[in-house]
């Protein structure tokens, strides 16, 4: 099988020759400093490529190395904005929010936030980045037509940034907008609904360009931490939901791709909402958390959902095991989310800074040997 119709097998729920194996997304990448190590490790010289912070851009010899079956194209930056990194090692991104790494810090955080009170009038006064820039399109047609009429690998439009909730909050701060979620709900879903407005707006510039040639469109919204929701599923249901299903259901009226929702932690509890409003894929499955565990995932779900992810826990297993640790994982949670297909490996979030070399090249090989169908255990 080729690597597109390996994934594509999965997507339907049937069991492909292997497992299907994915690496270099804004959510299921590698960050900077492990992808150097990995590098030095094989034995590979290249300049590392990042396309968002410390994210990389993975290269392709690397990719055909460890099998991986998908390739990805991304949305560009506006037209003449550049990332300017200012003394204190901060910069602007193109909503106006701050973010800054300090030098004790291999992270970015985000130190301010643009719309300062929660005000109509302030909601009024903000500038809103334009969906229509053609900066955000150039070569983005050409490199998705050309991965399609190649037919080798399956096409992913990676994510355009946070979803309403996410940026709801990095334009307020986080405890501001939990405030005005409670204290300024009139704004808090004008503001949820202007970033939901964008969101249609560059999808239908960008799908008008890339739509026919796509496997999988990703996008991303965390609502849950490592013990239960980010917020009440009576509120989520209330305030976001709808955002959210506006913003999905234009995405797959204007492409025939599966929708891939990042969703970090335990979200278990919204799993049939999102179902419902059109999230066919699951990511990043963080089996860690609360209340997802593998097997009632599965069992529960998995006639609806592609689980693609939670191949490989990166709080533990991965940064902080051997390489025989690693494997064992691996196995496991090939047994658990393998059978019957809808099941994309791929370890749980971008593989962090300190994660042993040897980790990321055993998980890989890990795969590739056991996840042959038929399963064997």
């Amino acid at each position: 099988m080729t690597s597109r119709e390996r994934v594509l097998a999965s997507l339907r729920h049937e069991e492909p020759d292997r497992v299907p194996i994915d690496l270099g997304g804004g959510t299921t990448g590698i960050e900077v400093e492990a992808y150097d190590r990995l590098k030095a490790l094989l034995g590979f010289e290249s300049r590392t490529k990042t396309f968002v912070r410390d994210h990389v851009e993975v290269d392709e010899p690397i990719l055909q190395r460890f099998g991986i079956d998908t390739r990805y194209v991304r949305v560009g930056a506006p037209r003449g904005y550049r990332v300017r990194l200012d003394p204190d090692n901060s910069y602007l991104d193109i909503w106006g929010v701050r973010w800054q790494k300090p030098a004790s810090s291999l992270y970015w955080d985000m130190v301010a936030h643009p719309i300062a009170e929660p005000t109509m009038g302030a909601l009024a006064a903000y500038r809103w980045p334009d969906p229509h820039d053609p900066g955000r399109t150039a070569g983005i047609g050409q490199r998705a037509r050309a991965l399609r009429e190649q037919g080798a690998y399956a096409v992913v439009l990676d994510n355009t940034g946070f979803g309403a909730f996410e940026q709801g909050w990095a334009l307020r701060g986080f405890e501001n907008f939990y405030t005005d979620m409670v204290a300024e709900p009139h704004f808090a879903e004008a503001l949820i609904q202007g970033v939901a407005d964008y969101q249609v707006a560059l999808y239908d510039y960008v799908l008008a360009e890339v739509g026919p040639y796509l496997d999988v469109v990703m996008v991303a919204e965390d609502l849950g931490s490592q013990d239960g929701p980010l917020i009440s599923p009576e509120m989520y249901r209330r305030m976001v939901k709808p955002a959210q299903k506006r913003v999905w259901q234009f995405i797959k009226s204007r492409t025939d791709a599966k929708l891939f929702l990042h969703s970090c932690g335990s979200v278990r509890r919204f799993i049939p909402d999102l179902i419902e409003i059109g999230v066919d894929i699951l990511n990043p499955v963080q089996v860690a958390a609360g209340g997802m565990d593998p097997h009632e995932l599965k069992r529960e779900f998995g006639k609806d959902l592609t689980f693609w992810g939670g191949g490989c826990d990166t709080q533990r297993v991965l940064t902080f095991g051997t390489p025989d640790d690693v494997e064992r994982e691996v196995r496991r949670r090939i047994r658990e989310f393998a059978p019957g297909g809808g099941f994309v490996f791929n370890q749980i979030h971008n593989i962090q800074p300190g994660v042993p070399p040897e980790n990321v090249m055993r998980m890989f090989e890990t795969v590739l040997a056991h996840g042959v169908y038929p399963l064997r255990g």
